[in-house]
């Protein structure tokens, strides 16, 4: 589907087959609108905040006026392994202040 640069530079990439199997079956608002591929990869590119998650994984939050039923974070989870890595899911969130009391490694001057 596309690859993306995180903020570590290193190559995150997205298949068709976790946007199709994965984020779109269990979080149906992103078969919703074309648009939402691009807000995932600029989530991964111009995040707004990069926390760490319970295991070895990131999640990139970034603001999304788009989002569905109103304005609310998109959380980006993925992976970075050795110079690349990969999107693990990603869904909008409106209760985003549990996500910044985790270690926030990346924020937004």
């Amino acid at each position: 589907m596309f690859t993306a640069l995180s903020k570590s530079g290193k190559s995150i990439r997205l298949s068709e087959r976790i946007w199709r199997e994965k984020i779109c079956k269990e979080h149906p608002e992103f078969g919703e609108k074309g648009e939402y591929l691009q807000e995932v990869k600029k989530a991964i590119e111009k995040p707004d905040y990069i926390v760490k998650g319970w295991t070895d994984e990131l999640l990139a939050l970034k603001w999304c006026d788009m989002a569905p039923r109103a304005p609310k974070y998109l959380c980006v989870v993925y992976r970075e392994v050795d110079n690349e890595g990969f999107v693990i899911t990603s869904f909008f969130i409106s209760r985003y202040g549990k996500l910044l009391r985790r270690e926030v490694v990346w924020r937004k001057e």
